[in-house]
């Protein structure tokens, strides 16, 4: 099975582009989701992209696996990135402590269920 078919990855990838849709083609905008789905989601997608490369590009093999810290320097890095410093540079964007706990619950649920081995199918 190739690291993009996992039915976990595409049914977070298939909420995200509903979300989005509902969003900015419908204006469908509940609180929680609105607020929160984007930032859980974002580390569960970016870290089985860059999976996907790791095995499939540098050719590590499907038993490959992204180590905690490298996990967890992607979700700290992504934390500074998104809610200290884009705040800092643009009004547009606003820090949200809410949005780290997003990113942390997301980056174990990827860590738990997307970076487990695959086996060829």
């Amino acid at each position: 099975m190739h690291t993009l078919q996992q039915p976990i990855f595409v049914a977070v990838a298939l909420m995200f582009v509903a979300h989005q849709i509902l969003q900015k083609c419908f204006g469908i905008a509940l609180f929680w989701l609105h607020s929160y789905l984007d930032p859980l989601l974002c580390l569960p997608i970016l870290l089985t992209f860059l999976l996907t490369e790791r095995r499939h590009i540098w050719g590590k093999g499907l038993q490959y696996r992204l180590s905690l810290t490298e996990v967890s320097v992607a979700t700290i890095a992504l934390s500074i990135v998104f809610e200290l410093v884009f705040p800092k540079l643009s009004t547009r964007f606003t820090a949200d402590w809410g949005d780290v706990v997003a990113y942390a619950v997301g980056a174990l649920f990827f860590y738990l269920t997307l970076n487990r081995p695959l086996t060829r199918s």
